[in-house]
């Protein structure tokens, strides 16, 4: 059974731009959002409108994950399995990462019994991490942990976010691809930082679905960059994308052609760019904190294509 919950507790690194500034206006139906931030030390304006609805329904349904109401869950899946069978009888073990049991039955029913029960479970499971928007993922060292399904958490925020883009595609119509990325990063990066006091009242998760980033001004690690993936996706939907897992942090390769000075990673025997939106230390695309570099350039990081 994998482990309930992984805590991508990202370390910022040092401020180096100026801050940015966000003024929020309610104009009807619709909330305006205007920023002025820097982009290679030069001040940049950008503006969109979100539509209240929009906001207020955003993933509504994406919760902190409950491990006991997980392990409840399946608790009560298996008694109902066994209860099928006359002289089985199921002890549950006390524990708080995963749910443990012992099976009493028949010599003849035991073996049999077992693997009904890991398949159902392990099934069971995943029916509710994806009602849930979570995802089970392997870390390098075959630890199993359990995380928010950035995969679909980006794919189902692309609509909702298309004035976003839009204003972006706007603003980058001229320029390359590696340059275009750079400039939407140095803008999240100076979003501020999810703070570690906030994410230990999170019940083991502070992620952001795009739009709650956005309106509450603030993110870690992983929010951003899901909401990078997403504006990346719309406005260059051939760039191969990539979330990349490392211990405590995780950030975006981008299939782009990589410089001999980049941080890159292999996957799947093509090169990927890294790109790490977290801030706000304002680094460009190919350039990693040195802390993360070990692991890229050691293959000691898992990784889930969007």
């Amino acid at each position: 059974m994998s482990k309930l919950l992984l805590t991508l507790c990202c370390i910022a690194l040092p401020l180096a731009a100026t801050p940015l500034k966000l003024q929020l206006k309610r104009d009807g139906e619709q909330l305006q959002f205007h920023y002025q931030f820097q982009v290679n030390a030069e001040p940049q304006q950008l503006s969109f409108s979100l539509d209240n609805q929009s906001l207020n329904n955003h993933f509504r349904q994406f919760r902190a994950l409950k491990p006991a109401l997980l392990q409840q869950y399946l608790w009560r899946d298996a008694r109902a399995h066994v209860a099928q069978y006359p002289g089985a009888r199921l002890q549950r073990l006390p524990g708080s990462d995963s749910l443990r049991y012992r099976l009493q039955a028949p010599a003849e029913l035991s073996t049999k019994l077992e693997t009904e029960l890991a398949q159902l479970l392990q099934k069971q499971q995943q029916r509710y991490l994806e009602q849930h928007y979570y995802y089970a993922i392997t870390l390098p060292l075959g630890e199993q942990v359990i995380i928010p399904d950035h995969q679909r958490l980006m794919q189902d925020s692309l609509s909702a976010l298309l004035p976003v883009a839009n204003a972006l595609h706007r603003k980058l119509i001229n320029l390359p691809s590696r340059q275009s990325v750079g400039y939407i990063s140095q803008w999240l990066q100076q979003i501020p930082y999810q703070d570690l006091s906030d994410r230990a009242q999170s019940a083991g998760s502070s992620f952001s679905p795009p739009l709650k980033l956005l309106q509450e001004n603030r993110g870690d690690c992983d929010s951003k960059a899901v909401l990078l993936a997403a504006l990346v996706r719309m406005l260059l939907p051939d760039v191969k994308l990539a979330m990349i897992y490392l211990p405590q942090h995780a950030m975006l390769a981008l299939q782009l052609p990589v410089q001999s000075s980049d941080d890159a990673v292999t996957i799947d025997g093509r090169n990927y760019l890294l790109l790490d939106p977290t801030g706000p230390a304002l680094l460009p695309p190919g350039e990693i904190s040195p802390q993360y570099r070990i692991y890229t350039q050691n293959g000691q990081f898992a990784y889930r294509l969007l």
